[in-house]
């Protein structure tokens, strides 16, 4: 359930919809922070500017402390001493371009660090990599049809929302796990 959580829970699909959130550029992550981040739970930190660089080579390391599907990270050194930490209270939210370099590390403390992450894009964007992917429009019009439309939940954690929750995870996971290999798999 930590993907896509705004199909099952009523109060996130209201969240997405936020129109302080819809106002930003073309393609932004909202991270909102439903605990605190900070430096003893291993806050997310980004080297500013580099959303403006084109867009870097990552690997997939199928680590078993990454917690993106495959692992990813970027395939260049970065220099740490520029990274900036962004510290949050429950509530509040980071915005940042999807190619800005950012990254978290473990967190060593007792203290969870829970954040709701939303991507947002206009409709004209795709799936590059041969198989659809799906998402929910939040204003507007789709005149592109790139994705699979997602539906809101009538009522949190219903038969049908956990349902559809569950086809549409695991179409994501065919995208996501695309030309990953066996070989390549921990």
């Amino acid at each position: 359930m930590r993907h896509k959580s705004h199909l099952l829970f009523t109060w996130l699909d209201g969240l997405i919809r936020h129109p302080g959130v819809l106002d930003p550029a073309d393609i932004v992550t909202a991270w909102v922070a439903l605990s605190e981040s900070t430096a003893e739970n291993g806050a997310m930190r980004v080297i500013p500017d580099t959303q403006s660089l084109e867009q870097i080579a990552h690997r997939d390391t199928f680590a078993a402390n990454n917690l993106l599907t495959r692992g990813q990270e970027i395939a260049v050194e970065v220099d740490e001493r520029k990274a900036v930490m962004l510290t949050l209270e429950p509530g509040e939210m980071s915005l940042h371009h999807v190619r800005l370099i950012h990254g978290s590390d473990p967190n060593p403390s007792a203290k969870r660090r829970i954040g709701f992450a939303i991507r947002y894009l206009p409709t004209h964007v795709r799936q590059i990599v041969g198989l659809r992917d799906s998402a929910t429009l939040v204003r507007g019009v789709d005149g592109f049809g790139n994705f699979e439309p997602e539906y809101p939940p009538e009522r949190d954690l219903s038969d049908a929302a956990v349902a559809f929750h569950a086809h549409i995870m695991g179409d994501q996971q065919k995208v996501l796990m695309n030309k990953a290999t066996s070989a390549t798999i921990r």
